[in-house]
């Protein structure tokens, strides 16, 4: 019997790890086989593919000649520090410009992500075998918050971020549980400190968090170690005042910090960058999507104790789960509430937040979830080999349903008309959609100038289109009711070749 109920554990354990693979691929598969991205995704590309081509370099990152925002359009992008665009340039490199870079990257993102995530979750509970199987639940509580599903195939830097931070977080618990001699636990807090200037130098001051890990692992689990913390914090802090003295001390490398400091950082301290909200209330819009995004894990909780309710399961929470519990919800927070003190706020800021909001819920989760599979395995199994089957289907659905992106199937299809690497006119009413600069630039190299006097090809829609003589323009339609105007292709007697699909609104008289 014995031998009987392990080997249906690891069935178990096997199916709910093909399961929670077989989930993500829902979202994950299609996102990387549609060409769509969101446009930050799409212009952090262009720049790698730029730097990996020779245009611009690793402290002089280049987009294009235009850009849509008042700011970061400088000589060269400075919105964002250089090190994604420095690891896509070497695959840019080794690949070539291919759509397959971008889903490369995500994919070792996505992978990064899990194997941390397993092995904090392994670390956290050495002292419990049993529950340590579970590992699998933490990462599917991890995905399926929405914001992780939508970041993680739009090659957003938050998620580089989030991967550098784990990681310094893992080194750290490291430090703290294995009882390392000196030289080894100081190795793991210097290692601890470089993940965290690598996460600065991919997006900035956001990376810091870690540096509070120490602090709170001793408040959760034993505030006799403080001493410990204390000499892991110092030897993270030593580490980073280091490298970023030597970082600083290198010419280009000061320019470029300084100008992203003072274009970036200071400026939306001052909300005179890009705003998502007004007032007060702006400042709280990241605690509003943390719990958009954990909704359905408390439905999954009141349901999972509902369940054991009703089957007379009583099972409370052990002191161990409690101090992981504690310990990751003031990681969350480490995360998430300095990000309030700016307006500037995105539901992707989320992403280095969440692994610890996943592994908060898995704690609360796992010990029923533990019980329930030894009472009910013989129902289990088949009930995760359903779930396998619904999301191999649904995702074979979304696969069979894959549509182009308007802006870069456009580009594609300009491509046949337009020398590469050209600034184009394009209206001035579609000048500060960014879809349009990033895909342009992302397929094609292409600048875009709201001088369509001077320009031969001009990007239009219907609004502008009257501005053009259908007798000598040439005018190509293009997806979505947009077209590529090209200046006096046309013979002056010629009629006009339009599209039957294309409505011209000529002035009134």
């Amino acid at each position: 019997m014995m031998h009987l109920a392990t080997r249906s554990a690891e069935y178990i354990k096997v199916l709910a790890w093909i399961f929670t693979i077989s989930f993500i691929l829902i979202t994950f598969l299609p996102r990387s086989m549609d060409d769509t991205m969101f446009m930050d995704g799409v212009t952090y590309a262009s720049i790698a593919r730029n730097m990996s081509i020779g245009i611009g370099s690793f402290w002089r990152p280049f987009f294009a000649h235009s850009f849509w925002l008042p700011y970061d359009n400088h000589e060269f992008f400075s919105g964002h520090p250089p090190l994604q665009f420095g690891m896509q340039a070497v695959m840019f490199r080794l690949i070539g410009d291919s759509i397959v870079v971008e889903n490369i990257y995500n994919l070792l993102v996505l992978a990064s992500s899990i194997f941390l995530i397993i092995k904090i979750w392994c670390l956290l509970l050495a002292g419990k075998p049993l529950l340590r199987k579970f590992s699998w639940l933490p990462v599917l509580c991890w995905y399926a918050m929405e914001t992780v599903w939508y970041s993680i195939p739009n090659n957003f830097l938050d998620s580089t971020l989030s991967v550098f931070c784990l990681l310094s977080c893992y080194f750290q618990l490291l430090f703290f549980t294995k009882r390392p001699a000196i030289l080894n636990g100081y190795l793991f807090a210097v290692a601890a400190g470089i993940c965290i200037a690598a996460g600065f130098l991919t997006k900035g001051p956001v990376s810091l968090y870690p540096l509070a890990f120490p602090l709170i692992y001793t408040i959760s689990f034993d505030t006799r170690r403080i001493k410990q913390a204390l000499f892991c914090t110092v030897t993270m802090l030593g580490t980073l005042l280091v490298g970023f003295l030597l970082l600083l001390s290198y010419q280009p490398a000061c320019d470029f910090m300084r100008t992203y400091f003072e274009g970036q950082v200071v400026q939306a301290l001052l909300q005179k960058r890009e705003k998502t909200g007004v007032g007060l209330a702006g400042h709280f819009y990241l605690l509003t999507e943390l719990l958009r995004n954990v909704y359905p894990h408390l439905l999954a909780l009141i349901a999972l104790n509902a369940a054991a309710w009703l089957v007379g399961l009583r099972v409370a929470i052990s002191r161990e789960l409690k101090q992981i519990g504690v310990l990751s919800l003031l990681v969350t927070a480490s995360v998430t509430l300095p990000m309030l003190v700016s307006i500037k706020q995105y539901s992707h800021y989320l992403v280095p937040a969440l692994p610890f909001a996943a592994l908060f819920f898995a704690t609360l989760f796992v010990e029923k979830t533990a019980a329930f599979s030894q009472l009910y395995s013989k129902l289990l199994l088949p009930a995760l080999l359903v779930g396998c089957i619904a999301c191999w289907t649904l995702t074979a659905f979304k696969v069979s349903r894959i549509e182009q992106d308007i802006m870069a199937g456009n580009a594609l299809r300009i491509r046949k008309f337009v020398h590469r690497s050209a600034t184009i006119g394009v209206c001035h009413e579609l000048f500060q959609d960014a879809n349009i600069h990033a895909n342009f630039q992302r397929y094609h190299c292409l600048s875009l100038t709201t001088d369509t006097n001077t320009s031969k090809y001009i990007f239009a829609d219907s609004t502008c289109l009257p501005q053009f003589n259908a007798e000598t323009d040439s005018i190509i339609p293009l997806k979505n009711d947009y077209l590529l105007v090209i200046r006096n292709m046309r013979p002056a007697t010629a009629k006009p070749a339009i599209s039957r699909n294309i409505k011209i609104t000529l002035p009134d008289s």
